[in-house]
């Protein structure tokens, strides 16, 4: 496997924090989950906003334990789990939800975030297409899909230059790398 860039990576997880915190700051999942909101998903968003994460997962499990099939819980707890850098478990809830409600756009890009920091980056790309046929309009999934796909650009380029040394492929790879580079 060529080796990504990592300042790619880090605006991917990036990216994902902010995916998070704007769905835990609006506390809802995909518009239609509003309405649930009850007192214990504001408790938990209000934890992990102010980084306890450890408590909004302890909170975010014991509630389940009385209501296992609330997909808010549930994200949440994913959420939770992301922020205290269980990652296998975050990708397992979330990928938990994308069985349970398909039709909900965010699992699948904080999904495809998590595959795309891991590399998988072909993964990632099929798992934010979910993410925008559910939800066309996820401004965060489209900018998601976008370093995906340039990650694999520069993926593709590098493996072009070491086939063939051409002068317009390095040039090319320059001007990419040069653009996901961080400001």
């Amino acid at each position: 496997m060529l080796n990504i860039l990592p300042s790619l990576s880090a605006a991917l997880a990036h990216g994902l924090r902010r995916a998070a915190a704007a769905v835990l700051l609006a506390c809802s999942l995909a518009g239609a989950l509003a309405a649930a909101q009850t007192v214990v998903h504001r408790e938990i968003a209000a934890q992990l906003a102010a980084g306890n994460a450890q408590v909004a997962l302890e909170q975010a499990t014991r509630a389940l334990a009385e209501t296992p099939r609330d997909p808010q819980l549930q994200f949440l707890k994913a959420n939770a789990e992301l922020a205290l850098g269980q990652t296998d478990a975050a990708a397992a809830s979330l990928t938990q939800l994308t069985q349970n409600y398909p039709e909900l756009a965010e699992p699948w890009n904080n999904l495809a975030v998590i595959r795309a920091g891991q590399g998988r980056l072909d993964e990632a790309q099929q798992l934010l297409a979910q993410a925008l046929t559910s939800n066309p309009d996820y401004a965060d999934a489209h900018r998601n899909m976008a370093d995906v796909l340039l990650q694999l650009a520069i993926r593709h380029l590098e493996a072009a230059n070491q086939l063939a040394h051409q002068a317009d492929t390095q040039a090319r790879l320059q001007a990419l790398r040069a653009l996901v580079a961080p400001h």
